[in-house]
Formats: C-alpha cells, sequence, structure tokens
C-alpha cells in the first residue's frame, strides 16, 4: 500500500493508466491453469484432515510439476514481446515486467496452497514481511527512475517474493506428473477455478468500461481509488489464505457446518469492526489527494465511492464457503448474479451521465453492485450452511 502511494506521488495518471491497461489481462490469462491450484487449495487440507500424506505428496509433486511448465512457457513469451513486439525500452520493460507478473503467479499460486500447517502459516507470515521489508529498501527506485523505477521495483520484487516461497515452501518433493492424481485435481479444481473467476472477473469490468470508452488516462487517474481497495483488501485476503484451509480441515473432522457458519459469523464481525475503522479515512482523503497528491484532485469523488466499495468487498472471503462444501449450483447463481450486476448497472448509469461525469458515474454504479451482491452472498451462504443436503 505504501508503495502504491509513493508511485501516486511521483508518477502521473498518463503512465500508470499505461501499467494498470497491461494488467488487466492477468486474471483472465490464470484461466489456463483449469483450476490446478484451486483443487490443490481445497485437497491438501482435506488429506492433511484425514491424514494421509501418501495423497498430499502425490496431489504437491504433481502440481509442481505443471506449475513449471507454466511458468517457463509465459516467461519465454514475456521475453519474445519484449525483443520482437516492443517498439520502443519503455514498452519493452512493461511486456517484461507485465510477464514476469504472470509467470510467477502460477508458481505462487502454487506454493500458497502448499502452506497448510501451523508451521507453514508462520513461514508464510515471514515470506511477507521479508518481502515488505524489500520492497521499502527498492522504494528509491521510484524516486530516481520514476515509471522506470516503479516497473524494475516490480519486476525484482515479484521474482525475489517467489525465491522467498520456494526457499521456505513446506512440501518439498521432486516434481512428478501423476496422470490420475492430475485429473482428479482438475475434476475438483476446475469448478472452483470457473465460479470463482466468475465472480471475481466484475472486478476488470469497470477498468474496461474506462479503457475502451474514456481513455488509459482516465484509468490512471483511478489509482488514489485502487489503493483505498487494496488498504480494504489486504486483510481479507491474508485472512483468507487462514481460514480456507482451516475451515476445510475442521469440516473433514467434524463433517458439521453450522462449525463453518460460526466460523464464517466470527471473522465477519471482526471485518466489519475493521471495515468501520477504515471508513474514518473518508473525512480525510478530500485534503490528502488535494495537498500531497496533486496530480490526482479530480479523483476525490471516485476515491471516497472506492473506499465504501472496499468496505463491502471484505466480505468475499466468506464465498470460499462454497468451495469448501463444493456447493457448486449456489455458487454459479451468487458469480452469475454479481456479474450482471456489474455489466448492467455501471454500464447504464455511464451512459445516462454527462460525458464529463462518466468516470464517477461508473464508481457509483460499482458501489450499488457490490452492496447488492454482497446481500446475495451473505444470503446463499446461510443457505448452504443450514440445509440438509
Amino acid at each position: 500500500m505504501a508503495i502504491s502511494l509513493i508511485a501516486i506521488k511521483v508518477i502521473g495518471p498518463e503512465k500508470l493508466g499505461l501499467w494498470q491497461a497491461a494488467l488487466i489481462i492477468k486474471p483472465y490469462i490464470g484461466f489456463t491453469q483449469l483450476g490446478l491450484t484451486q483443487g490443490l487449495g481445497r485437497q491438501l487440507p482435506f488429506y492433511l484432515g484425514k491424514n494421509d500424506q501418501k495423497k498430499v505428496k502425490k496431489y504437491a509433486a504433481s502440481a509442481q510439476y505443471v506449475t513449471i511448465l507454466y511458468t517457463i512457457f509465459f516467461l519465454i513469451l514475456a521475453i519474445f514481446l519484449s525483443v520482437f513486439v516492443a517498439s520502443n525500452a519503455e514498452e519493452q520493460l512493461i511486456y517484461l515486467t507485465a510477464g514476469v507478473f504472470i509467470s510467477t503467479m502460477f508458481v505462487d499460486d502454487f506454493l500458497s496452497s502448499t502452506y497448510r500447517s501451523s508451521k507453514s502459516f508462520a513461514d508464510l507470515s515471514r515470506v511477507y514481511i521479508i518481502s515488505s521489508l524489500f520492497a521499502f529498501l527498492l522504494s528509491p527506485l521510484i524516486f530516481y527512475l520514476e515509471f522506470s523505477g516503479y516497473l524494475i521495483m516490480l519486476l525484482i520484487h515479484s521474482l525475489a517474493s517467489t525465491i522467498l516461497l520456494v526457499v521456505y515452501r513446506p512440501i518439498r518433493t521432486k516434481s512428478k506428473f501423476f496422470k490420475k492424481i492430475y485429473i482428479e485435481n482438475i475434476k475438483i479444481g476446475f469448478p472452483m477455478l470457473s465460479l470463482n473467476y466468475l465472480r471475481s472477473l466484475p472486478d476488470t469490468y469497470p477498468k474496461i468500461f474506462i479503457v475502451f470508452f474514456i481513455s488509459t488516462t482516465a484509468l490512471g487517474l483511478t489509482a488514489p481509488a485502487n489503493a483505498a481497495l487494496t488498504a480494504f483488501s489486504v486483510l481479507p485476503a491474508a485472512l483468507a489464505k487462514y481460514i480456507m484451509p482451516t475451515m476445510t480441515f475442521d469440516y473433514a473432522k467434524s463433517n458439521d457446518k453450522i462449525v463453518i457458519w460460526n466460523k464464517i459469523k466470527k471473522i465477519s464481525y471482526y471485518l466489519s469492526i475493521f471495515g468501520l475503522a477504515g471508513l474514518l479515512s473518508l473525512i480525510f482523503i478530500p485534503y490528502i489527494i488535494e495537498n500531497y497528491f496533486p496530480k490526482y484532485e479530480e479523483a476525490v469523488f471516485i476515491t471516497i465511492i472506492a473506499v465504501i466499495i472496499g468496505f463491502f468487498r471484505m466480505y468475499a472471503l466468506i464465498f470460499q464457503v462454497f468451495n469448501t462444501l463444493k456447493r457448486y449450483n449456489e455458487q454459479f447463481k451468487v458469480s452469475v448474479s454479481r456479474n450482471l450486476l456489474y455489466i448492467l448497472i455501471p454500464g447504464f448509469l455511464f451512459y445516462a451521465a454527462p460525458k464529463e461525469k462518466g468516470l464517477s458515474y461508473i464508481f457509483i454504479g460499482v458501489l450499488i453492485a457490490e452492496f447488492i451482491s454482497t446481500g446475495i452472498t451473505f444470503y446463499y451462504v446461510h443457505k448452504v450452511t443450514h440445509d440438509e443436503k
């Protein structure tokens, strides 16, 4: 979050808009894994709960083998684009950095899904702490080289974070492809991936609207809003890495869905307290942007709206309940409804708005869509944890 604020302070919306536009494709490329790590994230804690270490090793070895292939392929593709497609040095750096981001994403997702014990969670915390400190050490690059320094910092930091995950990895096994295990993993993971993607893809829709119907500079103006959304997502994202596997582990041992509901109620309570404290930032946002980030004065209103959106998005982690219980029908309904809400409401308000207010109306539409979507998610989570299926 701090690095994002430094970047916003130093770099104008024109350049940041280019970088954000380059990353729009990242969530879509992750779909090529066909649910490998999603299935692994569900199966490892389940078999740990069953104390079946042999299955745990086979799942990890097979997923590791496939992940290495994906990583090598996309690294080669990134280098190819940088050398033969980019028209200048800045474009080369953008292609290379985005390519490394995507390549290491495969490794990070795989390794993160293997941290499933108390000791490994402690190791994962160490990885994040060391990685954060390393990012601060690299931050002067932004001041000295501005946009290029920001990309170089992201490039180095992405590689270093992945290396740390490898060093602290909890399951050390040779890469070996087990066809039966791989197919079994995909059968479980692909529905999870599809439905998770179906739910998360709407987060990219506002960016697509802005790029195609306004400009990349307008997308760059959303940088403070994105920083606010990131601030609200940090705690839920960290908790999701812990709650999902422990919830699955507990369910495998007790076979009691009410255990899951009680855990969700507790975490939602604490998230609400955290979120309400975060909403106090609404008082200071206009002053902070106008005085410390003058290049983004036009973004005050959308940043305020983004803070409120971030409050509701915190509850997204409860979506993992559907994966734990394999309730794909309800998960599909929640995901489709979110997609429709994110297309129809922001789209309608954008076309109904005066041209100069289009960006603001998109964010208002996203806020309305997220509020309704959160209510729908809670309804179905309660339903699947209290029925007799």
